[in-house]
């Protein structure tokens, strides 16, 4: 620890210089001599930006004198970012842009810029001062991961979502319970949110204290929207096969006032796996109104709700009987047409009100008000004294011994019989919906019954965001967050089916030391509740969850060096209300839990050696401490509120480094980091048979590391063809054997407390720890472009069951046998690749019909991924939660899997008025 702070310290003391500056002016024009207003222009390393007028004009004051990287973006896109010499106080810098370039299918926009500039406007520069490193400019290594490598989940540096934080005008949109940016919440509304910034890695922002994984920043206010009226349609054969999108911008009028809408509709009858389906829209509306010189008001609102039909992973034994990785348990046929169990629902719409303020030249403040709510729901199947009604549970398969099992269709107790039935006869191998109802219409009481698993929640937030660019050399930033967050967790009776009521009672309650017949009850204040469609039964508890921070940085830029240092304070906090009284935990199920808070600091700090404009070098570092999560925090918390003793915030220590090579026709990046994770808790629920009822498995002590390379080269080729290549070569690993907790729902006493996991050394799941990718892309003068793109990806691990990995597991088994080996031991699955291609090209159609009055454009895009049709990519592996005690066998609970799509296509077209 004082080695950390004392490398902070160091790099906050550098020497202070001073340098000439200029001011930058300048015009942007599209490719018909048009002004393009709304147009940022920045100067990449600082916060020094302009926004363009209704004429197209800019000004950058404060540049420094020596090497410069210019950027200039629209609302929607990167239009161009080129070195510039600056000696000159006052420099004339006009840009033309070709708007309307073809827009590529992945999402990103490929719009093409051509700088001008008079040879009396680029003289040799005297001074020795280099420029930043281009750190807001595409990166070919963060483009691979986002799009060739998504096929695959693959995520950078092996890091889960909530290592970077999101904000949206000014908002964090983050999720508390569990960290993460809630991208859902605006799914479909592509259009309206590609203006954005971004930190890599540890690199400071000027937005954010960020995470180890970087942080984002949306801006999809309406002044910022691209003016213009677009109309797109697309097709696929992904999760949707049609989409629909209207997107309208205003600009900014003679009062001030902008707006901007869209709206999208995306559906599909049936999505690639079968069974799935998909029913969706999306809305979003913004205001802004600039109310003087240097203040201006915004509102956005959004929402995107979604239904659909949800697949499942699961064992490779049926997926083989059904002769496809794609295999869905979840459906059967009703009445002849697909229904499936397992449906989504999410609908959160969300409010954010906003105020930008331009105190001086030098310093801004943002400042946004959020607003969040609505619920996010998943059915499936409840029953009461019946048969597990899922066709791939595991009694149902040949593999399972005959004797202690029936199948559900047939009664077939011969296992070659039960394999030949399942794989010739489609029906077997699917939900029984016609069983189902028979069985509930003869009896008082539904048997088997679809449930909601809801999630209602609200969500408050604050944050305000300060920057000052204090001399040209010196920039600081800081801000004040605060969020509340109110989930309330409970389960939804969906449908009957065909029933006429269905009883809140806990069948899996422990009777064999029966004491109190109230333990059957799961809601002690309204027992033997009879439930009907619509209502709550089961489990129903809140979890309220707040956090503030407090954040700074200072950033210092020099003739060969740039620093910054940066520090955040958070306090978290938790607490359960139950609103049923569980008759199993009757004095600890029901009211307010025991409030849990946290109050913890983080570090960070970097420097960066600039060579020239074009080689760079830097080092970061980073200590972060975080609350441990609600969702881990708490045992059980559908049952009661018991939490893990003592429990710990979680230590991050993080070190990242590396080579940036920039020029106009390559571009490389070679990094490496070394992350390490410590106190980490972690609580998994699952149904385990032997004791009829749900197990709880708390670790707590989980480390790991994560350690790797990333490699990315872009070149170009000439005549319009580019090549990349990008390399991630990482090694995720647990460090440490962490301890357990087991509990059970159906019994108020502990299964086993403080045994070790064996954990140590094995994979760290999830995401391909090796990904390769080559691309070539041509890119004609004629508006059209190819990209092909070959991708590698090994080194893929199954998630462990720490259930199998303790010393009551290893007993009776010899230490070093196959055995041993086996139950300790890690799968790896099969290296894969894959090939991609991409291509677009657009037209202006004013160039064919002189006499449109608007500039209008026709934009073709198609993207094939995985032309090959390999169909053995795994992209989600993980071992069962239950181990087999008697015969210690791995393979009476094998592992389950789903599988990256086949051969899929997306193809679109775009109508645009400018």
């Amino acid at each position: 620890m004082k080695k950390k702070l004392l490398f902070l310290l160091v790099i906050f003391l550098p020497l202070i210089s001073f340098a000439q500056t200029a001011t930058i002016r300048g015009i942007v024009k599209d490719e018909t001599g048009q002004p393009v207003s709304k147009a940022k222009v920045s100067l990449i390393g600082s916060s020094i930006q302009a926004v363009t007028d209704s004429v197209g004009a800019y000004e950058l004051k404060n540049v420094p004198f020596g090497k410069n990287v210019i950027e200039v973006r629209d609302a929607n896109a990167l239009i161009s970012s080129e070195s510039l010499d600056v000696k000159e106080q006052n420099v004339i810098l006009n840009i033309n842009s070709h708007s309307g370039q073809v827009d590529n299918v992945n999402g990103a926009s490929t719009e093409i810029p051509t700088l001008t500039l008079d040879d009396d406007e680029l003289k040799e520069s005297a001074s020795a001062n280099v420029s930043s490193v281009l750190t807001a400019a595409r990166d070919p290594f963060y483009s691979a991961a986002s799009f060739a490598f998504s096929i695959s989940r693959f995520r950078i540096r092996g890091y889960d979502n909530d290592n970077a934080p999101t904000l949206m005008n000014g908002a964090l949109v983050t999720d508390l319970s569990n960290g993460r940016s809630e991208y859902n919440v605006w799914s479909g509304l592509n259009d309206v949110v590609r203006s954005r910034e971004n930190s890599i890695g540890l690199q400071p922002a000027n937005f954010s204290f960020g995470g180890i994984g970087g942080s984002y920043s949306i801006d999809s206010r309406a002044s910022h929207q691209r003016k213009q009226l677009q109309v797109s349609y697309a097709a696929s054969n992904r999760v949707y096969d049609n989409r629909l999108v209207l997107t309208y911008g205003s600009g900014t009028n003679s009062k001030g006032w902008a707006y901007s809408l869209s709206y999208s509709r995306r559906w599909a009858d049936e999505g690639y796996v079968p069974g799935t389906f998909y029913d969706g829209n999306a809305f979003f509306g913004s205001v802004e109104k600039k109310i003087s010189t240097n203040h201006s008001l915004s509102l956005t609102t959004f929402a995107s709700k979604a239904k659909n039909g949800r697949a499942t992973p699961t064992v490779q034994e049926i997926k083989d009987l059904a002769g496809s990785n794609y295999y869905n348990p979840n459906w059967g046929y009703q009445n002849g047409k697909k229904r499936n169990a397992s449906v989504g629902n999410n609908f959160q719409p969300t409010f954010i009100f906003t105020h930008d303020w331009d105190i001086n030249e030098k310093s801004s403040l943002e400042t946004a008000i959020s607003y969040e709510f609505g619920k996010y729901k998943v059915s499936g199947f409840d029953w009461y004294k019946a048969e597990d009604p899922r066709p791939d549970y595991y009694r149902y398969l040949p593999s399972f011994d005959p004797s202690y099992g029936v199948d559900p269709v047939s009664a077939i107790r011969d296992s070659a019989q039960l394999a030949y039935l399942l794989s010739t006869n489609e029906d077997a191998r699917q939900v029984n919906w016609t069983k189902i109802y028979e069985a509930n219409q003869i009896h008082a009481l539904s048997l088997y019954v679809l449930s909601n698993r809801v999630i209602d929640s609200k969500k408050y937030g604050f944050n305000t965001i300060y920057n000052n660019n204090i001399t040209d050399n010196i920039a600081l930033a800081g801000g004040l967050t605060f969020q509340k967050q109110d989930m309330n967790y409970y389960k939804e009776l969906d449908d009957l089916l065909g029933g006429k009521q269905f009883v809140n009672l806990n069948q899996f309650a422990d009777l064999t030391t029966l004491v109190d017949p109230n333990v059957i009850q799961l809601d002690l204040n309204n027992p033997n509740a009879v439930v009907k469609e619509g209502d709550k039964y089961s489990y129903d508890y809140v979890a309220h969850l707040n956090q503030s921070s407090l954040w700074a940085q200072s950033a210092f830029k020099y003739e060969k060096f740039d620093f910054f240092i940066a520090a955040q304070l958070t306090m978290s906090g938790f607490y359960r209300t139950g609103n049923f009284k569980n008759g199993v935990f009757p004095t600890n199920s029901f009211g307010d839990s025991k409030k849990y808070n946290f109050t913890n600091p983080s570090f960070k700090g970097g420097v960066t050696y600039k060579h020239n404009g074009r080689n760079y070098l830097y080092v970061n570092g980073a200590f972060i401490k975080r609350a441990p999560l609600f969702e881990n925090t708490f045992i059980s918390p559908r049952t009661n509120g018991s939490a893990v003793t003592n429990p710990e915030s979680e230590t991050i220590s993080s070190v990242e480094g590396g080579y940036i090579y920039n020029s106009p026709k390559l571009k490389t990046r070679l990094s490496g980091y070394y992350t390490q994770f410590s106190d980490i808790t972690d609580t998994r629920s699952f149904y385990y048979d032997d004791l009829k009822t749900f197990v709880n498995y708390t670790l707590t002590g989980i480390a790991k590391r994560h350690t790797g390379i990333e490699v990315a080269v872009d070149a170009s080729l000439g005549k319009g063809f580019t090549a990349t290549a990008v390399a991630s070569l990482g090694e995720f690993i647990y460090t440490e054997r962490p301890s357990t907790t087991i509990t059970q729902d159906n019994k108020d006493t502990l299964l086993a407390s403080g045994d070790l996991v064996y954990s140590k050394n094995l994979r760290v799941a999830g995401s391909p720890q090796k990904a390769y990718t080559v691309g070539l892309n041509y890119r004609s003068k004629k508006f059209w472009y190819l990209n092909v793109n070959l991708n590698y990806f090994d080194d893929i691990y199954t998630d462990f069951n720490p259930a199998r990995r303790t010393l009551s597991a290893l007993e009776f088994v010899d230490e070093g046998s196959t055995a041993w080996k086996e139950i300790l031991g890690q799968e790896k699955r099969d290296a894969q690749f894959t090939m991609d291609v991409s291509g677009g090209w657009s037209w202006k159609v004013n160039n064919k019909f002189k006499s449109l009055k608007k500039n209008t454009f026709i934009l073709f895009n198609v993207g094939l991924t995985n032309i090959l049709n390999n169909k053995d990519l795994t992209n989600t592996a993980y071992e069962q939660l239950r181990f087999d005690g008697i015969t210690r066998s791995i393979s009476t609970y094998p592992p389950k899997y789903s599988y990256a799509f086949g051969t899929t296509y997306f193809a679109s077209v775009t109508l645009r008025f400018n």
